[in-house]
């Protein structure tokens, strides 16, 4: 019992697989790490406003929070900026990055692991979808 609710689990939500070959393994390393430094500056960026809002107008309080949203800022440009100028550049150098650097499969994997990671299921509404099905009359309540 114990053993099939895991491998349940497994299957559902596990984001490294053994059949996983070394071009999906870079191309999931690059979505983590993209993943994570947008989640990161979002935090930094969400913290240090509100120190900044807090601050009641004192200099030694304002000029971190600004610098420090101003690098968040600067880091999510930069990660953004990478994942389209990285293949590029790798393509100039004659080396084959489409399977694992092409931006739109990095999304995908970045939506694949957001989802896998807070059990995002698209089916969780999908009786209000069917709204034909309901009686038009409850008297068989």
């Amino acid at each position: 019992m114990i053993i099939e609710t895991v491998q349940a689990y497994n299957e559902g939500a596990a984001i490294l697989w053994p059949t996983m070959d070394f071009g999906d393994f870079i191309l999931l390393g690059i979505s983590l790490f993209v993943l994570a430094s947008w989640v990161f500056s979002i935090v930094f960026i969400l913290w240090w406003g509100l120190l900044l809002i807090l601050s009641g107008g004192k200099d030694d309080k304002i000029k971190p929070a600004i610098n420090t949203i101003r690098f968040a800022v600067i880091g999510i440009v930069v990660t953004v900026l990478t994942i389209f100028v990285f293949p590029i550049l790798w393509r100039l150098l004659g080396l084959d990055v489409e399977r694992y650097a092409e931006p739109k499969r990095i999304f995908e994997k970045i939506e694949e692991i957001w989802n896998k990671m807070f059990w995002n299921n698209t089916n969780y509404n999908s009786d209000i979808n069917n709204i034909d099905e309901f009686p038009s009359d409850f008297s068989d309540l």
